[in-house]
C-alpha cells in the first residue's frame, strides 16, 4: 500500500514543476497580440496553455521545491501571472500603436464617429480606419511568424526569469518608459497624414475667410474624407517595413527587459 502512495506523490512532484510554467503561459496567451482577441475562446488558449507547457517543460530550468499550496506558493504563482501579463502587455505595443494612428487619422478625416464594435476592448469600440489598419497587422503578424516569436520570448523569459526569482524594478520600469515609445512611434507614423490634412483644412479656413458666402461645411467634409483615404493609399506601401522596424524595436526592449531582470 506504501509504494503506490509514493509513487502517486511522485508523480504529484513532478506535475508541480508544470503548474508554475503553466500560470506564465496563460497570463501571456490572455494579453499578447491576436491570443487575447475575442475570437480565441478561454477554452482554446488554455489548451493552448498546457500544449505549451507540455511542449516547453522539459527544456525549462529546474523549477524550486515549492509547495504550490503553501503562502510562498501561491506568492509565486502571482509572479508568474505578473511575468506574463508584463510580457503579453509588451508584446501588444506595436497593435498599440497603430491602435492610436488609426484613432488620430480617423479624427483627422471627420470620421471619429464611424465607429465599430472592438472585442479586444470589450465594451468600447473603435474607428474604421484602426480596423482596416488591424487587418493588415494580422497578416504581417503571421507572415513574419509572430506566433514563432512570442513562443520564443516566452521561453527566453524562463531563462532570464526562472520562477522564484521575484519581481524586478528595472523590467517594470522598463515598460513604463515603453509607454512613452509607444507615442513618439505613434506620432511619426501620423505626422504624414496629420500634415496633409491640417493643410487642407487650412486651406478651407482660408477660403471661409475670403468668400464667407460659401457653405465650405458641406464641401469640406467629403473633400477631408477623400484626401485621407488619398494619404492612406499613399502610406501603405509604407506599413510593412514600419511595422518590421517597430517590432525591431520591440523585441531590443523586450531583450533589454529580460536582461535587466537576469542581472539582478
Amino acid at each position: 500500500m506504501s509504494e503506490p502512495m509514493l509513487h502517486a506523490s511522485q508523480y504529484l512532484t513532478s506535475l508541480q514543476a508544470y503548474w508554475w510554467p503553466f500560470c506564465r503561459i496563460l497570463a501571456l496567451l490572455s494579453m499578447a497580440p491576436l491570443f487575447n482577441h475575442k475570437a480565441v475562446s478561454v477554452r482554446v488558449r488554455i489548451l493552448l496553455a498546457l500544449a505549451l507547457t507540455v511542449a516547453l517543460g522539459a527544456a525549462l530550468p529546474d523549477m524550486p521545491p515549492i509547495d504550490p499550496l503553501s503562502l510562498k506558493g501561491l506568492m509565486t504563482a502571482l509572479e508568474q501571472i505578473a511575468f506574463g501579463v508584463l510580457l503579453g502587455l509588451t508584446l501588444q505595443l506595436v497593435f498599440t500603436i497603430f491602435m492610436l494612428v488609426g484613432e488620430v487619422v480617423s479624427t483627422q478625416m471627420g470620421m471619429s464617429m464611424a465607429r465599430y464594435n472592438d472585442p479586444v476592448n470589450g465594451v468600447s469600440s473603435s474607428s474604421i480606419v484602426y480596423q482596416l489598419y488591424f487587418i493588415l497587422l494580422v497578416l504581417l503578424f503571421f507572415a513574419i511568424d509572430g506566433h514563432l516569436v512570442t513562443v520564443s520570448v516566452l521561453y527566453q523569459s524562463f531563462l532570464f526569469w526562472p520562477v522564484g526569482s521575484g519581481l524586478h524594478y528595472l523590467g517594470a520600469q522598463s515598460f513604463v518608459q515603453a509607454f512613452a515609445w509607444v507615442l513618439a512611434a505613434a506620432v511619426l507614423v501620423t505626422l504624414p497624414i496629420v500634415f496633409c490634412l491640417t493643410l487642407v483644412q487650412f486651406c478651407f479656413g482660408l477660403l471661409n475667410r475670403i468668400s464667407p458666402a460659401m457653405n465650405l461645411f458641406s464641401l469640406g467634409f467629403p473633400i477631408s474624407i477623400l484626401m485621407g483615404l488619398l494619404c492612406i493609399y499613399l502610406t501603405l506601401p509604407n506599413l510593412p517595413d514600419s511595422y518590421l522596424h517597430l517590432t525591431r524595436e520591440l523585441l531590443n526592449g523586450i531583450g533589454v527587459i529580460l536582461r535587466e531582470g537576469g542581472d539582478v
